[in-house]
């Protein structure tokens, strides 16, 4: 379940599921039971198309952009499906009803290149961006959709250390503006402990638990699974679930692994 305005992080080892549970919300994969709602609306049968025009974004662990498109182009061209005009033959003539259309998709384009601090990049072909940057550009592009719930595989994955600070705050900031819903694979766990109002840990195919990031970061399960059980492993990683043998101290609070 994932409530309407919540940011919410799936954690994992590599293997554990999180990339096959975003394919079969999205529908690349089909599921073998249960179904999957957006918005009340059982979206089970429906095709990626279907469920991203009701309502579902979804990136991928790598971006996929038109590198001979500027950064303004490629949002603008996300923006096509909403276009107050359709008609290809007013847009092959370029009547008033298409250039009022084009105009409205090309401020809407400038609107979300602000929003996502793109506007310096507007006339840059995207070949010429950094790794960090594109990602960005991709999250313009599911946002121009207009989503109820934007899902979001590895965001940060190849993003630079100044990029990836930034990026919690760009996606807090994305979803108190917009209002939709965020479901995030992530591995940096400083990035998500920061930014979700929930993890779910998950281990070959299944949940782990869920809850607050500090709790689901401190749960002996999540920290088994990424640090295994030897003791001393566990101490040394910082995590401070497990008290050193010569210590008798309650463990403290986690710090993400």
């Amino acid at each position: 379940h994932l409530a309407p305005g919540t940011i919410v992080g799936i954690i994992g080892h590599n293997g554990a599921g999180k990339t096959t549970l975003l394919d079969c919300i999205s529908g690349f994969t089909p599921i073998d039971g249960g179904s999957i709602l957006l918005g009340g609306v059982d979206v089970s049968g429906l095709p990626p198309y279907r469920r991203a025009i009701a309502g579902l974004g979804r990136s991928f662990q790598e971006a996929r952009l038109y590198p001979s498109l500027t950064v303004h182009e490629t949002v603008a061209v996300a923006l096509d499906q909403h276009l107050a005009n359709r008609d290809p033959l007013a847009a092959a003539l370029w009547l008033p009803v298409a250039r009022d259309a084009e105009a409205a998709a090309a401020e809407r384009a400038d609107e979300l290149l602000e929003l996502l601090g793109l506007t310096r990049y507007r006339s840059h072909l995207t070949a010429e961006l950094s790794t960090g940057t594109r990602r960005i550009v991709e999250l313009a592009c599911i946002l121009a959709q207009d989503p109820a719930v934007v899902l979001l595989d590895e965001p940060s994955a190849g993003v630079a250390q100044r990029e990836t600070e930034a990026l919690g705050p760009l996606l807090r900031q994305v979803q108190q503006v917009t209002g939709c819903s965020l479901l995030i694979i992530e591995h940096d766990m400083a990035l998500m402990s920061s930014l979700c109002d929930e993890l779910v840990a998950m281990e070959l195919g299944r949940i782990i638990t869920r809850g607050a990031p500090a709790d689901v970061l401190a749960h002996e399960r999540v920290i088994a699974s990424y640090l295994g059980t030897d003791e001393q492993v566990i101490h040394r990683s910082g995590t401070g679930a497990v008290a050193p043998p010569d210590q008798g101290a309650a463990p403290a609070a986690p710090t993400p692994f």
